[in-house]
């Protein structure tokens, strides 16, 4: 669990640690409550516990997905980014006007552009505009990062002159090494099948075993969308 990812979605820490708490603490009486009334003895205890570590862990690991998702979505869309920062310098030989024109969908790239763009329009220059929409708070893709530095980094005689410079924009950050989008594809396709096959095959029916089984499932899955999403950056520009 990675505390930096609850900044970096503008959670405060102590806030969100006593949320998850709560949120477990509550899953545990609601399960024992029922176990009680359904008159399971001491399995309601288990089942309490695993409920209750589940719930904390999905809770406490929720802005940890929300930055890879959006890093996911950001890489996605880095290339038509970089392709179309390249066309527009190469049109009008202004770092400014590029910004005024990029557009994204992805809700934080696009929050952040817009506020380049309010920065520009008040007066102030590409570098200016970039630091003062504070991108380390939006861009969670390396790529994405990396085409921005790109066109803020370009010298405006170098862009009439058309340089590689602006061709290595379309080149930026290595998108391969940052969507490795066929792992998590193969492993919620797959995980869920054999955790049934495994189901079937042991005869394990019971809402204990079950319970378990979902959890180890989820807990899985999220193992795989951090590998998934391995070169994220946090906070600080750099890679994990």
């Amino acid at each position: 669990m990675r505390i930096q990812s609850w900044e970096e979605v503008g959670l405060d820490q102590r806030r969100a640690l006593l949320f998850a708490l709560v949120v477990a603490a509550s899953f545990f009486v609601l399960v024992v409550l029922v176990g009680a009334q359904l008159r399971m003895g001491s399995v309601s205890l288990a089942l309490g516990v695993m409920a209750a570590a589940g719930a904390g862990y999905l809770v406490s690991t929720a802005p940890r997905r929300i930055v890879r998702i959006a890093a996911f979505q950001q890489t996605l869309e880095a290339p038509s980014l970089a392709a179309s920062s390249n066309i527009y310098l190469k049109s009008t030989s202004s770092r400014s006007m590029t910004f005024l024109m990029l557009r994204a969908n992805e809700p934080r790239l696009r929050s952040f552009l817009a506020e380049v763009r309010r920065q520009t329009l008040l007066g102030y220059d590409a570098s200016t505009a970039t630091q003062g929409a504070r991108p380390q708070s939006h861009i969670f893709s390396e790529s994405t990062r990396t085409v921005i530095g790109s066109v803020v980094g370009v010298d405006g005689a170098r862009v009439e002159e058309g340089a590689d410079e602006l061709d290595g924009i379309l080149n930026s950050g290595g998108l391969d090494e940052e969507t490795k989008l066929p792992l998590l594809i193969a492993v919620s396709f797959f995980l869920p099948i054999m955790l049934m096959l495994f189901a079937a095959m042991t005869k394990e029916t019971g809402l204990a075993a079950l319970g378990a089984l979902l959890v180890l499932e989820l807990v899985v899955l999220d193992i795989a969308l951090a590998i998934s999403g391995g070169s994220v950056s946090w906070g600080n520009g750099g890679k994990r």
